[in-house]
C-alpha cells in the first residue's frame, strides 16, 4: 500500500513549509480551493497524493513501481542537496553537475502532477454525459476505447476515463519534461530571497511558467520565465538564456514587497486544489487576496504604496544630480527623513538605498 500512495509533489519538497515537526513528521497549512476550508496541521503524508498515479498495473511484482522509484532514486534523494547548494548555503559558482540537478529536480515538478490529466478527465465527462443525454446510448468508443454507460454513476466514469488515460498521460509528461529540460539547460538561475514577515507559499501545482512578452502559453518559448517557490523565504526563476548569461553561476537577489504578492497570488491560480504554506503564511496571503482583490482605483492600498515609493526614488534621484556629497544639504535632509518615513522598516530596496548613500561617506 505504501508504495501505491504516490506522491505527485514529493515530500522532500513539502517539508520546507512545514510550521511544525515531529520526527519524520511534518505539518502545512492547507487550504482547499473546492471546499474553502483550511486544515492547519495536515501532514504532508495526506496532501499532493494519489494512489497508482505512476503505477504499471500491465506490469507484475515491484515492476509495477518502477516508476515511482525513478522519482525517488534520481530526483528526491537529490533535491535537498540542490537545495542546501541554493538555499543553505548560498553557492554562487556551481558545478555542471550541480547545475543539471537542480533544474532536473525543479523542473520536474510541473510535469509529475495531475492537474492536466484531471482537466482533461471532467472535460471527456461532461462531454460523455451531454452525449448520454441526447442519445441515451449504451457504449461509446473514446479514444480508441469502448467505455459501457449503462447504469455508471459520473464518479465512474470518470474514474474509468482518468484509468485509460493515465499512462499515456504519463508517458507523454516524461517525454514533455525530458525536452523541457534540455531546452533550458542553457538558462540563467536566479534566487530571490524575502526578507521581513511576508512568507511564498506553495501548491499542488507549484512550478509557474510564464513570458511577459506574450500571453499566449507556449511551453518552448525562449521568453518563459520559469519559477517555484524553495521553502517561506526563497523563490528560485530560470530566466530566459541571453549573451550575459554564465552557466556556472546563480545570481542572488533580495526582495520584500512585490515578489511575494504577484508569486503568491499566480500559485494560488495555479494551484488545482490544495494551497499549501505555514500558519503564517497561508493566513497572510489569504488576508492580501482579500485587499488586493479590490478595485484598483485611486485608494488601492497596493497602488498607493507603488505611488509612494516612486515618489520617494524620483525625490532622491533628483537630489542626487546635485551632487552626492556632505555639501547638498537638501541630499542629506532628504535621507534623514527617509530613515524616518512609514515604509522605510517596511521595504528593503529604500533601505537599500539609504544604505548605499550612506557607505559613500555622507553623514546621514
Amino acid at each position: 500500500m505504501k508504495k501505491r500512495h504516490q506522491h505527485f509533489i514529493p515530500k522532500t519538497y513539502l517539508k520546507r513549509f512545514a510550521h511544525k515537526s515531529n520526527g519524520d513528521s511534518h505539518f502545512v497549512s492547507a487550504y482547499n480551493k473546492e471546499t474553502s476550508d483550511t486544515i492547519e496541521d495536515m501532514s504532508i503524508r495526506d496532501v499532493c497524493v494519489e494512489k497508482d498515479l505512476y503505477t504499471f498495473k500491465q506490469l507484475s511484482g515491484d515492476d509495477k513501481y518502477k516508476l515511482e522509484k525513478f522519482f525517488s532514486d534520481v530526483i528526491e534523494t537529490r533535491y535537498p542537496k540542490i537545495y542546501k547548494t541554493i538555499v543553505v548555503d548560498k553557492k554562487e559558482f556551481i558545478e555542471p553537475e550541480e547545475r543539471a540537478y537542480i533544474l532536473y529536480t525543479t523542473l520536474s515538478l510541473y510535469f509529475r502532477t495531475p492537474k492536466r490529466l484531471n482537466e482533461f478527465t471532467d472535460f471527456a465527462v461532461r462531454l460523455i454525459e451531454q452525449i448520454r443525454l441526447e442519445k441515451e446510448p449504451e457504449t461509446i468508443n473514446f479514444l480508441g476505447t469502448t467505455i459501457s454507460l449503462k447504469d455508471k454513476k459520473l464518479k465512474e466514469l470518470k474514474n474509468e476515463i482518468k484509468e485509460n488515460q493515465r499512462l499515456d498521460y504519463v508517458k507523454t509528461q516524461l517525454d514533455l519534461f525530458n525536452k523541457f529540460f534540455e531546452f533550458n539547460s542553457l538558462n540563467g538561475l536566479m534566487v530571490q530571497e524575502l526578507k521581513g514577515e511576508q512568507e511564498f507559499i506553495t501548491s499542488d501545482n507549484p512550478v509557474e511558467i510564464r513570458n511577459i512578452f506574450d500571453p499566449r502559453f507556449n511551453l518552448f518559448s525562449d521568453g518563459n520565465m520559469v519559477s517555484i517557490p524553495l521553502d517561506p523565504k526563497h523563490l528560485l526563476t530560470v530566466m530566459p538564456k541571453n549573451e550575459g548569461t554564465i552557466l556556472n553561476k546563480v545570481i542572488y537577489k533580495r526582495d520584500d514587497f512585490f515578489l511575494h504578492v504577484n508569486t503568491n497570488f499566480s500559485t494560488y491560480q495555479n494551484a488545482e486544489r490544495w494551497v499549501i504554506g505555514t500558519i503564517k503564511g497561508l493566513a497572510s496571503f489569504r488576508n492580501d487576496l482579500r485587499v488586493y482583490n479590490q478595485p484598483a482605483d485611486e485608494n488601492h492600498p497596493l497602488l498607493q504604496i507603488f505611488e509612494e515609493k516612486v515618489r520617494l526614488m524620483a525625490e532622491l534621484n533628483h537630489h542626487i544630480q546635485n551632487g552626492i556629497s556632505n555639501r547638498n544639504p537638501g541630499l542629506i535632509e532628504f535621507l534623514k527623513a527617509l530613515k524616518n518615513h512609514k515604509l522605510f522598516e517596511e521595504h528593503l530596496d529604500i533601505r537599500d538605498a539609504y544604505d548605499s548613500m550612506k557607505k559613500l561617506g555622507l553623514k546621514i
